[in-house]
């Protein structure tokens, strides 16, 4: 302190002078500050304190010692509770936020090198670089995510009241809005599901389910290569009915079936096809369920004419 007062201190004894101060503040800090403004407010009045010491002039030696101990303590705090904002930057980050329409599917990376593959009818938000302890992005509707690995960083995905985290894995998330169920299967690694106080932990070839209108989550084995053939271009019908089959399909090409007459399509069809045309899949119902037809209309419309029958 007396090197302090007559000028003679070394730049490495006045750190060290100010970190012992401001450790004995770091040590009460919680009973100091109420919250952040708080610390802040406290911050500028210590500023102002200093420089008032420094401006006034007295013989008295204890004057000068206490000016000196709050010089040295405020200098300490700012130092070590960051209350001098001057040197201080924000970081902001551009949120980035891609979209697919009905029949369009796209694919694209991640600052983190994420893989995704972004289904018909979906929309997801990321930042454009992750900062902070977590990577955490937004889904509505369907995408297959092939995560990068960090340990340091666990991989968030919010989907509505449904959040997924994972450390670096392979896996598929379908949430759209308008099913009653979120789906999540895993293709490699582990994945943890959570909503609200429920937690599940998923491996490969295994689906979390969450119900929404219970806020529960169920799980069941599955085979994974049929569920997530859509991110290979594999369209799959595996025994539904005409009407869940031309459901699909409105999904898949982006268009809209008009069923003549409302006639009921309750047969049903299995079949597979390998980024086949519309026309081709169409031509292919047309040959094994011979009582229906399609007729192409405006504006992306396809009308549907017929009956059909599981003995076709």
């Amino acid at each position: 302190m007396n090197k302090y007062l007559n000028g003679t201190i070394t730049t490495t004894e006045e750190k060290l002078l100010e970190k012992f101060d401001a450790s004995l503040m770091l040590d009460k800090e919680g009973h100091v500050f109420k919250n952040d403004d708080h610390r802040k407010q406290v911050g500028k009045k210590l500023l102002k304190r200093i420089h008032d010491k420094q401006n006034r002039k007295s013989d008295k030696s204890w004057v000068k010692v206490a000016a000196a101990i709050a010089i040295i303590i405020n200098l300490g705090v700012l130092t070590y509770l960051g209350l001098n904002t001057e040197n201080k930057k924000t970081v902001t980050v551009s949120q980035i936020v891609e979209t697919t329409e009905w029949g369009q599917r796209k694919d694209f990376v991640l600052a983190d090198g994420t893989e995704i593959k972004l289904n018909s009818g979906s929309t997801i938000s990321f930042p454009e670089k992750f900062l902070g302890n977590t990577r955490e992005v937004t889904l509505v509707g369907e995408a297959f995510f092939n995560v990068a690995k960090d340990k340091t960083k666990p991989f968030i995905i919010k989907s509505g009241d449904l959040s997924t985290t994972v450390l670096g894995t392979s896996f598929n998330i379908n949430a759209y809005p308008k099913s009653n169920d979120i789906l999540v299967t895993v293709a490699t690694g582990k994945v943890q599901i959570g909503a609200k106080d429920n937690t599940v932990f998923l491996l490969p070839n295994e689906q979390g389910v969450f119900h929404k209108n219970s806020d529960s989550i169920s799980k069941n084995d599955v085979d994974t290569n049929s569920l997530i053939n859509w991110q290979k271009g594999l369209l799959t019908l595996n025994d539904i009915t005409m009407k869940e089959a031309l459901d699909v399909l409105e999904k898949w090409y982006g268009v809209t079936f008009v069923i003549h007459d409302d006639t009921p399509l309750d047969c049903h069809i299995t079949a597979s096809f390998n980024n086949e045309s519309l026309s081709n899949v169409l031509e292919s119902i047309t040959y094994v369920k011979k009582g229906l037809s399609f007729q192409p209309l405006k504006n992306s419309t396809i009308l549907i004419k017929g009956k059909c029958r599981d003995n076709d």
